[in-house]
């Protein structure tokens, strides 16, 4: 299995290779293009969304921010309940693998 998933990546590395020799990236110019003047359905939105409106209020600053009254108070004490849990473990045994479960006790943080 590990041989397989070794010459997938092997051809993959070497297609990648391939592709990128022979589609040269080409030069990229960065930056925004000139914007064209005229007419434009964004010049519209902004003369909608940017007028004042009669009898409609400006926005203004709201703090979104709420505080729960037991936001400082994290460090009380914490119960602890005992529960059980199930573990299993696999080992080798007459010639094919055999698997052994038990509950163990563990606490809890609630």
């Amino acid at each position: 299995m590990e041989r397989r998933e070794f010459l997938t990546g092997l051809f993959a590395i070497a297609g990648v290779a391939t592709i990128a020799g022979v589609v040269r990236p080409a030069e990229a110019i960065a930056g925004m293009p000139v914007a064209q003047p005229g007419p434009g359905i964004l010049d519209e939105l902004d003369d909608a969304v940017f007028d004042p409106v009669e009898g409609v209020p400006s926005p203004e600053e709201v703090n979104h921010r709420r505080r729960h009254w037991r936001r400082h108070h994290r460090h009380h004490r914490r119960h602890r309940r005992r529960v059980w849990r199930r573990v299993c473990r696999r080992y080798w045994r007459d010639g094919r693998w055999r698997r052994r479960c038990w509950r163990e006790r563990v606490w809890i943080y609630v």
